[in-house]
């Protein structure tokens, strides 16, 4: 019984989380700007790659789920300061070029 359950939530939750990465590169490739591209990320990086690897709980396996855990925390830790780092890096990139400092994109700082 405990099994069938398990198998049904690591499918859903394997499921959900390919729709998200799904529609999060699309996003991606379809975005012209580095913000709108960033956006698309965190979607992916947030709830997609943490459903994927919480999916491993169907498993049963100890050392399965651990490695997916840890996993998840490597994410959850590392995923802000990459994006942070990136977009900082487009804002300075923008101000060097000449271009509007402003967040909205009207030039109003």
């Amino acid at each position: 019984m405990i099994s069938t359950v398990l198998d049904v939530v690591g499918g859903a939750l394997l499921l959900l989380g390919l729709v998200l990465l799904t529609i999060s590169l699309v996003g991606i490739l379809r975005l012209r700007d580095t913000y709108g591209q960033l956006h698309a990320q965190g979607l992916a990086t947030g709830p997609g790659v943490i459903a994927v690897l919480a999916s491993s709980v169907a498993t049963e396996d100890a050392a399965i789920i651990t490695f997916a855990v840890l996993a998840i925390v490597f994410v959850a830790l590392t995923s802000p300061v990459s994006s942070h780092a990136i977009a900082r890096a487009a804002h300075r990139r923008r101000a060097r070029d000449g271009g509007d400092s402003g967040a909205d994109g009207t030039g109003e700082g």
